[in-house]
């Protein structure tokens, strides 16, 4: 039990506050822009508040301010805060308020909250799957262009040596619109590829990982189908794994898990609920593919739940 209760919600330019006391009465309620946060905080929330916002896309910088002014800051799952207080009547200051009383009555589902080094790890390692796939969408329109002349790489990669040969080459069976189009997503792709070895270089330079991240990052890379850069973008999305009681538990965080619909005695499984981290699943679904083509192992399985 905290003396005082702070609820935040939390928008792009301005948010509200409600602040209470231990037994819900409330002290300060206001709507503020979000540069005139710090100062309210400093002169008019004590030290022995709890604070609680809803883990919105921008709530990194909220959490971290309100970290050095009160005791203790705590993330709200929005899916769960609005099926437990879900209301006809809404507005900032019901979900201000809101927020304060579940936290006060500890009610509040929590969201987990990662500390700032692991947020630049996972902020890296988005930035890199971004550039990947820009440069995925330039070479599949390169390949789109050049079949609307019919034109098919003799090679596997036409982006290596012998495949850019081919491009400059099929470049003049092309009418002039067609060679602009080939010209202008080559230089992405080279632009993209420069892009991609810069950042992975800065990564290698910048993500210091502690001793038990380390561990888990070797034991990661050893896996079949997991090289360098799953396991990395494992550790920026996960975080801390002993978090989970079960690997049960984070699958089902990862949204990997079957939805499951029962009634009486009839059960029927869904497709993979995708809640959490598209960047996860993705990861580990590549992973997954990759260990079935190369592991004896993890091919007579895949060949098991095939069938």
């Amino acid at each position: 039990m905290y003396p005082f209760y702070l609820g935040i919600d939390l928008h792009l330019k301005r948010s509200y506050m409600a602040l209470m006391k231990a037994n819900g009465e409330p002290i300060d309620r206001r709507r503020l822009r979000n540069k005139e946060v710090a100062a309210y905080l400093q002169e008019k929330v004590p030290k022995k508040t709890y604070a609680v916002l809803e883990a919105t896309r921008n709530w990194a910088w909220m959490y971290d301010l309100l970290s050095e002014h009160v005791e203790r800051v705590e993330l709200a799952h929005p899916k769960k805060v609005k099926l437990i207080a879900e209301a006809t009547l809404k507005s900032d200051k019901i979900d201000a308020t809101t927020l304060a009383h579940l936290a006060r009555l500890n009610f509040l589902p929590t969201a987990h909250a990662a500390p700032p080094a692991v947020r630049d790890l996972r902020t890296l390692m988005r930035h890199r799957s971004w550039l990947v796939w820009q440069r995925t969408q330039a070479k599949n329109r390169i390949h789109g262009v050049l079949a609307g002349y019919n034109l098919v790489s003799p090679v596997g990669d036409l982006f290596g040596k012998l495949g850019r040969q081919f491009v400059v080459e099929a470049q003049q069976q092309v009418r002039p619109a067609a060679r602009r189009v080939i010209q202008d997503q080559m230089k992405l792709v080279d632009h993209l590829n420069e892009q991609v070895q810069a950042l992975e270089e800065q990564i290698d330079q910048v993500i210091t990982l502690a001793p038990r991240q380390a561990e888990d990052f070797r034991l990661l890379d050893s896996l079949p189908g997991v090289g360098r850069v799953t396991a990395l973008m494992m550790l920026a999305e996960i975080g801390d794994i002993r978090r989970f009681n079960s690997p049960k538990a984070l699958c089902n965080w990862a949204g990997l898990t079957p939805t499951v619909k029962q009634s009486d005695l009839i059960v029927r499984h869904g497709r993979i609920s995708k809640q959490g981290s598209a960047h996860l699943r993705g990861a580990m679904t590549r992973a997954a593919s990759v260990a079935a083509r190369t592991s004896p192992r993890w091919y007579r399985v895949h060949e098991k739940l095939v069938k």
